[in-house]
């Protein structure tokens, strides 16, 4: 269909899904105007908890006080793709979604394997509405690049990438997709999705329409969210995961000390495990089940055991990344279709309640419209996922929320042709 011969031999076709994806990893060349910050980088869990009562501290811009000025940042960097496609299609101009999910998660926020895959955005997208997908990997998470966690892997080196990966999709040099694409969606959830409206806002002929999921223009709730994960360093926090100890060296230390123990209780092999990313200090992670539970779920309306799944393969977020988070323009120049939702529990960006404005607004994340000045109101749409909280891709009625997203996209005419 769209793959090349050669690619089409290592197409993974998911068991629960008829969609076909291919798993890339694409080399880009970046440049990115950078702010460099005057600040040492924590090298204890206390010294990180520090940071975040700096950076949560109300009435003070803790970005601005550490910001000593502007550099830019040039480099090579590698971003693990998935792209994926509808097995049965026979459109001529397919559109591509580029997705790009948010702190906590990695590219399997949109394809969740859990129950089946009966949570995949990607699956409701491709075979469902007949959309092509591209999601990846941030730098600084999963198989991506990592960097230095202050100044090198913030919020706009990483907005430059995900430009580079949609102008190869649009000018048919996407490693193993034998297309051109002349429309391209973008779709973010949370960081992704402030990074996916700076990106409308920087390089407006980049995307054809957005869709911003958990995501408003009111930071005042950002703060209790952030505090609420309790951040550690990752490489503490999760060891075999995140720093240089392999499961093979934890395998050698529990049999020279603890195997007759370890074998009575419960048997253990971790010399199988993954090679750690070996992060440096600066990546932070949210420090249990409970600090997950509060970022993301509306109690009692998810499978308590997509919660542990969400916990077992949490992601970092740098320093960097969080002091660029709000470095947003109020006034956005793109003109396009855009769409936000959100779960009505939504911690960071409504306070666990959006639809508490007060009066003056429909909603929260309703409010944004006056962000976009050169969208027509017939092209704006926000909705309130009910019975969800930031994460709605966790939740039961996660697949209603995709429905409502590509319904939007479909009635603007970016559908697939």
């Amino acid at each position: 269909m769209y793959v090349s011969t050669i690619t089409a031999l290592a197409v993974l076709a998911a068991s629960a899904s008829a969609k076909q994806c291919i798993n890339t990893t694409v080399p880009v060349n970046l440049t990115a105007r950078q702010a460099v910050f005057n600040l040492d980088v924590p090298q204890t869990n206390l010294e990180a908890t520090d940071f975040i009562l700096n950076m949560t501290q109300q009435g003070r811009n803790f970005t601005d006080l550490v910001l000593t000025g502007y550099n830019t940042t040039t480099g090579t960097y590698n971003i693990s793709t998935q792209f994926c496609m509808p097995s049965n299609d026979n459109s001529t101009s397919p559109t591509v979604q580029v997705l790009t999910h948010g702190i906590g998660f990695d590219k399997t926020y949109w394809d969740l394997s859990f129950n089946n895959y009966n949570y995949s955005y990607v699956n409701v997208a491709t075979d469902q509405y007949k959309y092509c997908t591209l999601s990846f990997d941030r730098l600084g998470i999963g198989n991506s690049s990592h960097g230095e966690p202050l100044n090198e892997i913030q919020s706009f080196i990483e907005i430059a990438a995900t430009v580079q990966l949609t102008q190869m999709l649009r000018n048919g040099t996407f490693p193993g997709v034998n297309h051109t694409f002349s429309k391209a969606v973008h779709v973010g959830h949370s960081f992704g999705s402030a990074q996916t409206y700076a990106l409308a806002n920087m390089y407006p002929n980049t995307t054809d329409g957005i869709v911003l999921t958990g995501f408003s223009m009111n930071g005042s709730f950002v703060s209790p969210f952030v505090a609420g994960g309790n951040f550690q360093q990752a490489n503490q926090n999760e060891p075999l995961r995140f720093s240089n100890i392999t499961g093979l060296q934890a395998q050698n230390v529990l049999s020279m000390y603890a195997e007759p123990l370890v074998s009575y209780i419960s048997p253990i092999d971790l010399s199988a495990l993954p090679t750690p990313q070996a992060l440096p200090n600066g990546y932070l992670i949210t420090s249990n089940i409970e600090g997950n539970k509060l970022q993301f779920f509306k109690p009692h309306y998810y499978d308590p055991a997509i919660l542990e799944l969400a916990e077992r393969t949490k992601q970092p977020v740098t320093e960097g990344e969080l002091l660029t988070l709000a470095s947003l323009p109020m006034m956005n120049n793109f003109a396009g279709p855009v769409m936000l939702i959100s779960g009505d529990a939504d911690l960071p960006y409504c306070g666990s309640n959006c639809l508490a404005t007060g009066g003056v607004a429909e909603s929260i994340p309703a409010m944004v419209k006056m962000n976009f000045p050169n969208v027509a109101t017939s092209n704006f749409s926000a909705v309130i996922q009910p019975n969800s909280g930031h994460g709605i891709n966790l939740h039961y009625n996660a697949t209603g929320a995709y429905d409502v997203i590509n319904t939007f996209l479909n009635s603007k005419g970016l559908m697939s042709s």
